[in-house]
């Protein structure tokens, strides 16, 4: 959901007092203060063009747009799948920390970490003007890096932020449709302490250059 850039930070207050859509006041937050949810982490220039980035077109941001599940196989174990809600979410961060993904600001302990044979984190998007109803996104822990919201922005719940580079297609409908399947996506989303069961909302979702079938395997793993 595009935003203006022409709004004040120092506004948020009031239109969070309006009643303003979170995503809206979310995403604007993350593009005036990066460096609040990045900290010394780099914000180059992929970062700074999916914060500014225009809707996709096919995509419908609304709380049926976010992230779904995570697929994962522990060395000698087999197939298994942790749905990302409320209760899950600090399991899930930190199998995707084990697994590769980076987090930042977040005291998360990963010394001991699982031994993962592979793991694949899945975004669900509900589409419009296209084909399908909806489809997966999806990429591998390496891919993703998970922010810790300032304290502003939430006294109790922090509202956070995640970017997941290089996501494909990775449902029937979706796969069949050649201008969204021959691309990579990356993805934004934020968790805006809403009383959701998946709390992880898509805010953005930006092209992000041609699919290369030979990077991954036919499985579900990468």
């Amino acid at each position: 959901m595009s935003t203006p850039l022409d709004v004040d930070p120092a506004a948020f207050p009031i239109l969070q007092s309006l009643e303003m859509p979170k995503p809206f006041i979310a995403r604007r937050w993350l593009q005036c203060k990066p460096e609040a949810w990045f900290r010394d982490s780099p914000v180059d220039d992929r970062d700074r063009a999916l914060l500014d980035a225009q809707d996709a077109p096919w995509v419908h941001y609304a709380k049926t747009s976010y992230l779904r599940k995570v697929y994962h196989v522990k060395q000698g174990e087999g197939f298994k799948t942790t749905n990302w809600t409320v209760e899950n979410d600090d399991a899930c961060k930190k199998m995707v920390a084990e697994a590769g993904g980076q987090l930042v600001g977040f005291g998360c302990d990963i010394s001991n970490p699982a031994q993962w044979k592979s793991m694949k984190v899945n975004v669900n998007i509900t589409a419009k003007n296209t084909s399908f109803d909806w489809g997966f996104l999806s990429t591998v822990p390496s891919k993703v890096r998970i922010f810790r919201g300032p304290v502003y922005t939430c006294q109790y719940h922090p509202w956070d932020a995640m970017i997941l580079r290089d996501c494909y297609a990775n449902t029937g409908g979706m796969m069949e449709v050649d201008s969204i399947s021959s691309r990579y996506w990356d993805i934004l989303v934020m968790k805006m302490c809403e009383d959701y069961d998946y709390p992880w909302v898509v805010v953005a979702v930006k092209d992000a250059g041609p699919y290369k079938p030979e990077n991954h395997r036919a499985c579900f793993c990468c």
